[in-house]
């Protein structure tokens, strides 16, 4: 991911909440080097993977992390919203309506069209 100083932000911020003061015991945590670890800090380079690694290590929302969306603890949020419950009560009556392979949408298309 390219260089994003907010992420770097929220980065620090997160390492600073957890209390973490130690960036090589973060780094040996995450098998990364103490020069990522400062990268990550300064809004540089990451990878998925990495950023995975770190959300999970510092129990914060990825999409927080990443992309500054949500909250830090969004991801233990269990709960669904009452549009999010109808998008998926109106999958399981009809999955077919709103989701076609490719490979299948012509056919499918013509299947519903001689019905």
């Amino acid at each position: 991911m390219a260089h994003n100083a907010a992420r770097g932000k929220r980065v620090r911020e997160a390492i600073a909440q957890r209390q973490i003061r130690k960036m090589h015991a973060l780094a040996a945590e995450l098998n990364v080097s103490v020069a990522a670890v400062s990268r990550w800090q300064s809004g540089g380079h990451t990878s998925l993977d990495s950023a995975y690694a770190l959300a999970q290590l510092l129990d914060v929302s990825l999409d927080w992390l990443l992309l500054g969306r949500g909250t830090k603890e969004w991801h233990k949020d269990s709960t669904i919203s009452q549009t999010e419950l109808q998008w998926v009560l109106a999958l399981r009556d009809d999955p077919g309506q709103y989701y076609q392979p490719a490979s299948c949408k012509a056919s499918c298309q013509a299947q519903r069209a001689s019905l």
